[in-house]
């Protein structure tokens, strides 16, 4: 078990770190430690390197997600789209269809990006034309490559996996989610006026409003395949060949069923990167100046969303692998089977945040707490900014700042596919500045 490391030892080391930084800094030319920048810009940088902790979450709940043995209701099996005839996927090849516990799951992570650079970033990324343009657009503070994998592994020796992945694959699915290597932000300014002018509306006077987050998902690779009566297995990951069958489900959900050729020409992959945009009503992308410790969290509803389907091949073959439900964008065995990949993000500031605790549920595997920002408006296309599934009694969420909220009781009605797409009830509560670092107490019945 790891240690937990509190949020007054972070900012303590924090501090140690950044003496030492200035001590090394007095020693040599002050023309040279300043001669990359003319000014405090690296001084700023070092302080921000270890006070940020960037968490990758792959799952729906930020708190004690659902477990693999409770997927479909309980049962433990993968979700399976509708199949057969007409409009549905092809007629699935089932043969050794693992329980959900049991799929292998290998993710290859190019990077992870944030930005400030608000209108740049209208229109998903399509404005962003050249290498110029991406390097203006983004705050590269993660370009370090990570590779998360499940047992077994898919390489018999050495592998990147095998020296960092599994852990971090734990941690991934698990709700604490995994610590991705990073550098914090470098911006201390505005993108843009109009930035400026949304920020100052949204009451951000002293800070720096960011607006997207972009994870860079090279491969992701779900361990069971069938074509024309056997296993694929001319499938690679990590420069290996996964002789136990898988595919790499990224290309299939690049982009949305039914999306033609000259469409994709234009379009941004939707997994290269995975893309967060602030939208309406949110107000948790805020990193304040200082020194106080804070996490940067981006998460995505991967773990709660694995789903069967099936697609001819150019060659007439019927492929059947295991991608995301199609909960959003329906799929009837197209090629394509994106837009149902969700994320957020949101900065936690552990000395600040309160913690949640919400009675009235009783315990429902398809139901779900899920808590908004009470002016949020879009509740189907981005993750809630926090939820839990509902506890028997008493369901406890952590890190939540001050300000007005929406609590909705949701559930996976209409079609169990592992997305709690129908709000069921909701409330409103408030979290005042008094209460940081208490626990606030509000009640909804669910289901």
């Amino acid at each position: 078990m790891k240690p937990v490391i509190s949020a007054n030892s972070l900012s303590i080391v924090g501090m140690i770190i950044l003496l030492n930084s200035l001590t090394i800094q007095c020693k040599g030319d002050p023309k040279k430690a300043y001669s990359r920048n003319h000014n405090s810009a690296i001084l700023i940088s070092t302080l921000f390197n270890h006070r940020m902790l960037l968490l990758l979450k792959g799952t729906y709940a930020t708190d004690e997600p659902l477990a693999f043995d409770e997927y479909s209701n309980g049962s433990g099996q993968l979700y399976q789209d509708d199949s057969g005839s007409g409009t549905n996927d092809p007629a699935f090849d089932l043969t050794n269809l693992p329980a959900a516990k049991d799929l292998p799951i290998f993710i290859d992570i190019g990077e992870i990006r944030i930005s400030t650079q608000y209108q740049k970033g209208i229109a998903s990324l399509t404005q962003i034309k050249d290498a110029k343009d991406s390097k203006r657009f983004w705050d590269f503070i993660a370009p370090e490559r990570q590779v998360y994998c499940t047992l077994p592994p898919y390489s018999a020796g050495d592998s990147t996996c095998r020296k960092t992945g599994l852990s971090k694959m734990d941690d991934f699915l698990s709700g604490k989610g995994a610590v991705y290597p990073s550098n914090g932000p470098t911006s201390e300014t505005y993108g843009d006026s109009a930035q400026q002018n949304d920020a100052t509306r949204n009451g951000v006077t002293n800070g720096t409003q960011y607006y997207y987050t972009g994870v860079y998902l090279r491969s992701i690779l779900t361990g069971f395949g069938r074509e024309n009566g056997g296993t694929i297995i001319n499938t690679f990951f990590d420069n290996t060949q996964i002789f136990g069958g898988g595919v790499n489900i990224v290309p299939r959900n690049n982009f949305n069923p039914g999306t033609d050729d000259a469409t994709k020409t234009t379009a941004v992959p939707q997994l290269f990167p995975l893309f967060y945009s602030v939208q309406a009503g949110q107000s948790d992308m805020t990193i304040r100046p200082g020194s106080d410790p804070y996490i940067l969290e981006i998460r995505t509803n991967f773990k709660e969303n694995l789903m069967v389907h099936s697609y001819v091949t150019p060659l007439g073959y019927v492929d059947t692998l295991v991608g995301f439900s199609d909960w959003n964008k329906t799929h009837n065995g197209e090629p394509d089977m994106g837009g149902n990949l969700l994320t957020r993000s949101r900065i936690i500031y552990p000395e600040f945040a309160s913690s949640l605790e919400i009675s009235g549920g009783t315990k429902s595997i398809p139901h779900y707490y899920a808590v908004y920002r009470k002016d949020e408006q879009d509740f189907f296309g981005q993750l809630p900014l926090v939820s839990s599934p509902v506890k028997q009694g008493v369901t406890k969420i952590k890190y939540i700042h001050e300000g007005q909220y929406r609590l909705q009781c949701r559930g996976d009605i209409t079609r169990v596919d592992g997305n709690p797409e129908t709000i069921v009830r909701e409330t409103f509560f408030t979290i005042s500045p008094e209460q940081r670092k208490q626990t606030t107490q509000v009640s909804l019945t669910c289901p």
